[in-house]
């Protein structure tokens, strides 16, 4: 089973490709590359990248005919960590088993230059005993000192810095924010900032303290771990190493995390990733003409088999007989030709005039119906044709 996201190749190139952001040049002559070789080249990235905790690109669709890129992920049926809002949170346990396997996943990403931008539980999906890191649509590529710019993600779970769209800003440390709101909102079920818009929301996260519901009573390392990861300033918020490093994540330094040497390795793109980014798909309709031969797991046309048969059943008649067939034939031809419909009905919208390739013509009417005129006119009497051959005269 997969899962798709489509993504705008127009908006894509619109605002310098999937992770937002304008290659350098490379030195040397030639014009840069185009913006859509942009978006393929990121998109090998993505292809690339292996890890358990992230969940994996299979393949990229494109119709060049049209304006989506389809992007087919690995698709993971536990579904998210947690719905919220909901009366039954998760307990500290499963909560930390969770956000450790989401912050193995974040720093593989962040050690590809690449800041998720919209991590919160919806994106944090359960699949072969693990949490995967999901939904790269709003991924950003961290430039010089990781900095990345433009209003992603969502509002509840978006860091307060991340809110002036012209302004540069830390990828990494958003993201350890984010990941901050999805563990308050595992522990506690609700998110800790509210209001009834964007702005008012902004607002709330900039101006009003952490606080926890009345019937929630976090440990003291959890507290402290929170209170570290929702710094409202970027420079001294907790840096993804501090928090992995911190007691509530390693239960006290008796299970600590694997190192960043030990969790990544450097995804590189060469020329033949480029060369297999993606895998152009036709039209609507020859998808469904393939699809349908694979139904009958046939390779042939499966629109001629029942002409094949028709024709083998008039062979096999005496000659008056197949004469009233291919009468009877006609005249309904006829009748469809005239409503605007066709006895292969997938001849009709399958194909257009121009894809002749698919062979799926039925016989003329006027065809048929001079057919059954020549029949009639070789059983006519001697008597018969006497009586017209005067007047020909």
């Amino acid at each position: 089973p997969q899962a798709m996201k489509i993504l705008s190749k127009r908006k894509l190139m619109r605002r310098a490709g999937l992770f937002g952001r304008a290659p350098p040049r490379r030195p040397g002559p030639g014009p840069p590359p185009s913006p859509l070789q942009r978006v393929y080249r990121e998109i090998a990235v993505l292809k690339k990248l292996d890890h358990p905790n992230v969940v994996k690109l299979v393949e990229v669709l494109d119709d060049p005919a049209e304006d989506h890129l389809y992007l087919v992920f690995q698709l993971l049926e536990g579904g998210p960590v947690i719905d919220i809002p909901t009366e039954n949170p998760l307990s500290e346990e499963l909560s930390r088993r969770y956000i450790r396997d989401a912050l193995l996943g974040v720093e593989y990403l962040h050690y590809q230059r690449i800041a998720h931008r919209d991590i919160k539980p919806a994106n944090l999906l359960l699949g072969e005993g693990r949490v995967q890191v999901a939904d790269l649509g709003a991924c950003g590529e961290l430039a010089a000192a990781g900095r990345v710019s433009g209003t992603v993600g969502t509002p509840a779970f978006r860091a307060p810095e991340a809110a002036a769209p012209a302004d540069k800003y830390s990828g990494e440390a958003a993201d350890i924010w984010s990941l901050g709101v999805t563990l308050y909102a595992m522990v506690t079920g609700k998110v800790p900032w509210v209001g009834s818009s964007a702005v008012e929301l902004q607002r709330k996260v900039l101006a009003e303290p952490l606080t926890y519901p009345p019937n929630f009573q976090p440990s003291k390392q959890l507290r402290h771990l929170l209170s570290r990861m929702l710094d409202k300033d970027p420079a001294t918020r907790a840096t993804l190493q501090e928090v992995k490093d911190h007691e509530w994540i390693t239960d006290g330094g008796k299970d600590p995390l694997p190192s960043e040497q030990e969790n990544c390795r450097l995804v590189e793109v060469t020329e033949e990733d480029m060369a297999q980014v993606v895998t152009s798909i036709p039209n609507l309709s020859t998808l469904i003409l393939i699809k349908t031969m694979l139904k009958k797991h046939s390779f042939q046309n499966p629109f001629l088999r029942s002409r094949e048969g028709s024709t083998s059943r008039r062979e096999s008649t005496s000659s008056r007989g197949e004469s009233s067939e291919k009468s009877t034939a006609a005249a309904k031809r006829g009748g469809l030709a005239r409503a605007g419909r066709s006895l292969s009905a997938p001849g009709n919208y399958l194909t257009e005039s121009r894809q002749s390739s698919f062979d799926i013509g039925l016989e003329s009417v006027q065809e048929s119906r001079d057919q059954s005129l020549d029949v009639a006119a070789k059983e006519k009497s001697p008597q018969e044709k006497d009586k017209e051959e005067p007047s020909a005269r």
